[in-house]
């Protein structure tokens, strides 16, 4: 997967992210369902990215 690819999927990130099996809490999967995000919570959802992205770029290498 190039980077191109990655971008397009990136629109649907958090809905492909809270299936993947994770352990989320309840005020993570509020977050990725769209709930306005503290300024205290901004981290929490940036590292729900990052690993999602992390995850695809895996994925796309077969470390997956």
């Amino acid at each position: 997967m190039d980077y191109k690819e990655l971008i397009e999927l990136i629109p649907g990130w958090e809905q492909e992210y809270k299936k993947m099996g994770k352990n989320l809490s309840k005020r993570e999967f509020e977050l990725l369902d769209g709930s306005p995000i503290k300024s205290h919570e901004g981290m929490v959802y940036g590292r729900m990215y990052a690993d999602w992205k992390s995850i695809k770029e895996n994925e796309s290498l077969g470390k997956v």
